[in-house]
C-alpha cells in the first residue's frame, strides 16, 4: 500500500491500456485499452499530487507540487508537437500510443528508488524508515528529526479519533473543507481551460489560421508558463498567483467573447482572438492549472486527506467531462459569446481566490487549525502555527 505502490501500479495499468491501444485491430479493443489506461489515469491524478505535497518542504511544496502540472502541460505539448508530424502519416496514431509508454515505464522503474511518504510510514507504525525518508529530503538532520516529531504528534492524534469510516466525511468540518476541494476542482474546469485545450483547432480555424499549428504553439505557451509557477509559488504564494490568474482569464474570455462575436465587420478581430486566447492559456498554466492541485493537496486532515483528494480528483474529471460534452452545444448556440459564460466563472474564480487563506510556507501537521480558523470552525491555538504566521508577517485574510 501506500503513496508509492499507487503510483508504480498507476505506471503498470497505464502501460497495460497504452499497448491494447497500440496493438489494438478493433474499436472494441481501442475502448477497452482508453478504459484501463483512463483508470489508470484516474488513480494518478489522485495519488502523484499527493505524494510530492507530503514528501516536500514547507517551503517548497507549491513549487514541487507544481511539478505535477508542469509534466502534464509538458506532455500535451509532446503530444501536440508529434500530432503536428504524424497526423498526416499512415499509422501515425500508433507510433503517437507507443509513446505513451516511455513515461509509464519511467514510473515503474524509478519510483521504487524514491523514498515513501513519511506521513504514511508514520501511520503505519514505521518511524524510522520514516526519519530515513525526511533525511533523504530535508536539508539537515534537526529538521528532519523536528517534522517527525510533529508528524508523529499529528498521527498520535489521529489514532486518538479511531479508525477513518466513510461517515467522518460528512463531519460539518471536514464536509465543508471537501466542498471547498470539489469547488476549486470543479471551477478549473468550468473557467475554460478545456475548452481552448480541446477545441483550439476550431478557434484558430475560425480565425483563419493554420489549426495544427497554431494549437502547438498554445501547447508550449500552455508548458512555459507553468514555469512561473514553480519560481513563485513559494516566494509569492498562491493567492496572489490564483488571483492574477483569474483576473486575467476573465479579461481574456471578454476579449474573446467582443471580437469573436464582431469578426464579420471588425478585419482585425482575427489577431485579438488569437492573442486573447494565448492570453488565457498563459494566465491559467501559472495559478488555476497548478496551484488548485496545490491546494486540495495540503488542506485535508491526515485521517481523511486520500479520501477527500480522490473526492476532488474525481470531481475534476468530473468537470473535465461536462466542458468536454457541452461545450461545443454552447458554440453551436452561442459562438463565441460562449466565452462570457467563462468569464462569468472567472470572476467567481477571482472571489474564490481572494477568499483562500494562504497556505505558503505552513506545515501540513497545522493546516488543519488554519482552515478551521479559516471556516469560523475553531480558534487557532497550536502554538506551531502561531509562530509560522509570526514567521510570515500574521495571519492571510
Amino acid at each position: 500500500g501506500g503513496r508509492r505502490s499507487s503510483i508504480v501500479l498507476g505506471g503498470a495499468v497505464f502501460l497495460v491500456g497504452a499497448i491494447a491501444q497500440a496493438e489494438a485491430r478493433s474499436m472494441r479493443m481501442m475502448l477497452i485499452g482508453r478504459f484501463v489506461a483512463g483508470m489508470s489515469i484516474g488513480l494518478l491524478s489522485a495519488v502523484v499530487s499527493l505524494y510530492q505535497c507530503e514528501l516536500a518542504p514547507p517551503s517548497l511544496r507549491g513549487s514541487l507540487t507544481s511539478l505535477y502540472q508542469l509534466m502534464i502541460t509538458f506532455g500535451i505539448f509532446v503530444a501536440s508537437f508529434m500530432n503536428y508530424g504524424l497526423v498526416e502519416s499512415d499509422g501515425g496514431w500508433r507510433i503517437a500510443i507507443w509513446v505513451q509508454c516511455i513515461p509509464a515505464l519511467a514510473l515503474i522503474g524509478v519510483m521504487p528508488l524514491l523514498p515513501r511518504s513519511p506521513h504514511w510510514l508514520v501511520s503505519q507504525g514505521r518511524p524510522d524508515e520514516a526519519r530515513e525518508a525526511l533525511r533523504m529530503v530535508r536539508s539537515s538532520e534537526a529538521e528532519a528529526e523536528q517534522e517527525l516529531e510533529a508528524i508523529t504528534q499529528e498521527v498520535e492524534r489521529v489514532r486518538s479519533l479511531g479508525a477513518f469510516k466513510w461517515s467522518d466525511l460528512l463531519d460539518p468540518y471536514v464536509k465543508r473543507l471537501l466542498a471547498l476541494g470539489v469547488g476549486l476542482q470543479v471551477l478549473q474546469q468550468l473557467v475554460g481551460m478545456n475548452a481552448f485545450m480541446y477545441f483550439g483547432p476550431r478557434i484558430f480555424s475560425e480565425a483563419g489560421h493554420s489549426a495544427t499549428l497554431f494549437q502547438t504553439y498554445l501547447q508550449l505557451v500552455n508548458f512555459l508558463s507553468t514555469f512561473l509557477a514553480i519560481f513563485m509559488a513559494d516566494s509569492f504564494g498562491r493567492r496572489p498567483l490564483l488571483l492574477g490568474s483569474a483576473a486575467g482569464m476573465m479579461v481574456a474570455c471578454l476579449a474573446l467573447g467582443f471580437s469573436g462575436s464582431h469578426a464579420a465587420t471588425h478585419p482585425g478581430s482575427s489577431a485579438w482572438i488569437v492573442a486573447s486566447t494565448f492570453f488565457f492559456v498563459a494566465n491559467f498554466s501559472y495559478g488555476w492549472g497548478p496551484m488548485v492541485w496545490v491546494y486540495t493537496a495540503e488542506m485535508f486532515p491526515l485521517r481523511e486527506r486520500g479520501y477527500c483528494v480522490a473526492t476532488t480528483a474525481c470531481s475534476n474529471w468530473v468537470g473535465n467531462f461536462v466542458i468536454a460534452q457541452f461545450t461545443p452545444i454552447l458554440f453551436g448556440l452561442l459562438g463565441f459569446r460562449t466565452f462570457y459564460i467563462f468569464a462569468v466563472f472567472s470572476l467567481v474564480a477571482l472571489y474564490l481566490s481572494w477568499w483562500l487563506p494562504e497556505t505558503k510556507g505552513i506545515m501540513l501537521e497545522d493546516m488543519d487549525s488554519l482552515f478551521r480558523r479559516h471556516l469560523g470552525m475553531q480558534s487557532l491555538t497550536s502554538d506551531s502555527v502561531g509562530k509560522t504566521y509570526g514567521a510570515l508577517g500574521g495571519l492571510p485574510g
